[in-house]
């Protein structure tokens, strides 16, 4: 279980930073061409971008990982490729929710009034990410061990309550004129990155973030 343990946070760990670092590369690469969209489509679209491109980017690094275990024993800092074997199914599932989150959430920053990209297929590309990564987790969810599954909850609750706490505290500060609330595009990107925050948190909480 220990060493289960070790395995599910470096892996974490690294597409967090792949995530990141590949986000800081598209941001460079991309902005020529989607930064005036975003910027004169708001902050909050900028934001929903930038947290669709940090979800992408781990979801592909984690599926590169899984389809070559060769150099995703080397990527994903694990024991070695018959770790990656052994979790096959479920960093697949994850990689293939984080990716479709991530494009869903790319396209739906692009869908605001007068923007590259149709509302309807921004909602749906969105709403159908959402419904994909629900069913990954059912389908999935009895042949998780004891760590994922405990993960999955604590990480679930750490988010909520951020969000929660988030979002009842600024609201507050709304009403009596000292903020001011985030527009829709804005308020998805602070749902999606405070949910990631939450699943960091409830890793390193567990001591899973350094390795021994």
């Amino acid at each position: 279980m220990e060493a289960s343990r070790k395995k599910f946070g470096l892996v974490f760990v690294r597409m967090l930073i792949g995530g990141v670092v590949g986000f800081a590369a598209a941001k460079f690469g991309l902005d020529g061409q989607l930064g005036p969209l975003l910027r004169e489509a708001g902050p909050g679209s900028a934001a929903l971008a930038g947290i669709g491109l940090i979800f992408g980017l781990m979801g592909l690094l984690v599926g590169l990982g899984v389809a070559m275990p060769g150099m995703g024993a080397k990527v994903l800092n694990v024991g070695g490729r018959e770790d990656i074997e052994d979790q096959r199914g479920q960093m697949m599932g994850g990689a293939v929710s984080c990716l479709a989150l991530g494009v869903g959430m790319l396209l739906l920053a692009l869908a605001g009034p007068g923007g590259a990209v149709p509302g309807v297929v921004g909602v749906a590309a969105f709403g159908f990410a959402l419904l994909l990564t629900t069913a990954i987790t059912l389908l999935q969810w009895h042949g998780y061990d004891e760590l994922w599954r405990q993960m999955s909850i604590e990480g679930s609750a750490w988010g909520g309550t951020l969000i929660a706490m988030t979002l009842l505290v600024w609201g507050a500060l709304a009403l009596i004129g000292r903020a001011l609330l985030p527009d829709p595009a804005g308020l998805v990107a602070l749902v999606m990155g405070l949910q990631l925050l939450g699943t960091f948190i409830a890793i390193g909480r567990r001591g899973l973030l350094i390795q021994s």
